[in-house]
């Protein structure tokens, strides 16, 4: 008694199993729908252009010509065979289908000539199928008018009785309406309006046909909500995933520049889209002096809005056919930002890469006022920019995100140029230079003697030049030892 009793405890935990599988699918498909149909409410104008563009398309597709083809076979077979019975309107049915016919060719036309029209071809499509109702009735009363006697009724009725579910069936199982709820009102009048032409034509061929409408309305309602929900589910999973494009594209965009982007678009390698090779740049390295001692609930927010006035500044011009900018952002660092003018991206003027880099040097002190002023923070809040010119290179991280980064020795020395400030011989000099012009607190821009050379008169005339062979330098050692051939460094401070 054990072994019978384990094999039917299997069978109803199996049986079980099954049962909750099946439940879960039904669920889910259930949840599916619900979705799908909270999405085309939501989108109901972008649903209802998906079916006003598939039911034109149906019209002027091989979908079109299929039902003409069908229709004109229709016509001359019914012809051959009303002529075989000599039926004297045997002629006129050729034409019974010509509306729906003559339709459907002229409909490319009329949009061309018109293209207005477009937007009515779902209801273009629901007068086709009401034409190819109207059209049957009106072959059955050629037909039936024609014949010769009750025994040719007889044997009509035989002959048409498989019709009456077909025609029915195709006129009503495809529908282009935002809401299945007005295909089923219109399917279930289409079927009255057959049945009130059938009583009219005869009453006897309605009632042999009375299932087969029933059928033809079944089936149809079934098709075209079978139909209804492909459409429903394509436009949800179309829309959506154009949507995640999208969405992708925006963030990717926060990644890496325009220029970019379209080159992936066309099918480039990310690691194509800035240049590799070595260069020559001036870096521009910024920090906020004394940023550790801002105590401020928003100091997070201001340093975001500094960087981002930073990043305007460096857009300036951008284009990518040549790729240039006014700077090019390189990285934030906490309280730092780290740009270079010259490489990867070309200057946007024919001035000297020098002149570019200190205007652009000069607006970003502008924009970090701006900022400090809408920080409105209790005491003043200055920077501090270093600038080099040297070697520069730009590379892909091997690994991983490939973020695009720049080394070289003008990083190194421009950091170690905004760092001379912290030099407590250098600063009491700064200071000093600072209250000579009435300033008590003061952003200050520390450039190498390459860069000073290189710049016109009338910046370098704004730049004060200290001497480190002078015997108060030489005795305090500074540590130059990353541009030990530094005789020079010149600085200028501002408000």
């Amino acid at each position: 008694m054990e072994i019978p009793l384990r094999v039917e405890a299997f069978s109803i935990r199996h049986s079980y199993y099954h049962l909750h599988f099946w439940t879960i699918i039904l669920s889910n498909a259930i949840l599916d729908r619900n979705k799908y149909s909270i999405y085309c409410k939501d989108h109901l104008e972008e649903f209802i252009g998906e079916l006003r563009d598939d039911a034109s398309l149906a019209l002027t597709s091989w979908v079109g010509r299929a039902v003409v083809v069908l229709l004109v076979l229709s016509s001359i077979l019914t012809f051959l065979n009303a002529s075989a019975l000599e039926n004297p309107y045997a002629i006129y049915t050729l034409f019974t289908y010509s509306f729906p016919i003559l339709l459907i060719v002229c409909y490319p036309g009329m949009v061309m000539l018109f293209s207005t029209i477009e937007k009515y071809s779902p209801l273009v499509f629901d007068i086709v199928c009401v034409s190819v109702l109207l059209g049957y009735c009106l072959t059955l009363e050629l037909i039936f008018k024609g014949a010769g006697s009750s025994q040719d009724l007889d044997s009509l009725y035989l002959q048409l009785i498989g019709q009456t579910n077909f025609v029915l069936l195709m006129s009503i199982a495809f529908s282009y309406r935002s809401t299945y709820w007005h295909t089923l009102v219109r399917n279930v009048i289409l079927s009255l309006a057959l049945m009130g032409m059938l009583y009219l034509i005869n009453l006897e061929y309605l009632e042999l046909n009375i299932i087969q409408i029933a059928q033809g309305l079944l089936s149809g309602t079934v098709v075209s909500w079978i139909f209804y929900e492909s459409i429903r589910t394509r436009f949800y999973l179309r829309s959506t995933d154009a949507d995640t494009r999208q969405h992708l594209y925006n963030q990717l965009s926060k990644l890496v520049y325009p220029h970019q982007l379209e080159r992936i678009k066309l099918g480039d390698e990310l690691e194509n889209t800035m240049p590799l090779k070595e260069g020559k740049a001036i870096v521009n390295v910024f920090d906020v002096q004394r940023s550790s001692e801002i105590k401020h609930e928003n100091t997070q927010e201001f340093f975001m809005g500094v960087f981002q006035a930073f990043l305007e500044v460096c857009m300036e011009g951008y284009e990518h056919n040549p790729l240039r900018s006014r700077a090019f952002r390189l990285k934030e660092t906490g309280d730092g930002f780290i740009s270079s003018v010259g490489y990867p991206f070309l200057p946007v003027d024919s001035r000297s890469l020098a002149d570019s880099a200190v205007s652009t040097a000069l607006s970003m002190f502008e924009a970090f006022n701006a900022e400090v002023d809408k920080f409105n923070y209790s005491r003043p809040i200055k920077g501090a920019i270093g600038l080099a010119y040297n070697s520069v290179q730009g590379t892909f991280q091997s690994g991983g995100i490939r973020s695009y980064d720049l080394f070289g020795e003008s990083l190194v020395q421009a950091s170690k140029y905004e760092e001379l400030r912290k030099q407590p011989i250098l600063w009491k000099k700064f200071k000093a230079r600072a209250q000579e012009i009435g300033l008590y607190d003061f952003n200050i821009l520390i450039v190498q003697e390459t860069v000073y050379n290189s710049l016109s008169p009338s910046y370098r005339d704004i730049f004060i030049e200290v001497d480190l062979n002078e015997k108060e330098f030489v005795e305090s050692n500074i540590e130059m030892m990353y541009d030990s051939e530094a005789k020079y460094i010149y600085f200028h401070v501002l408000g």
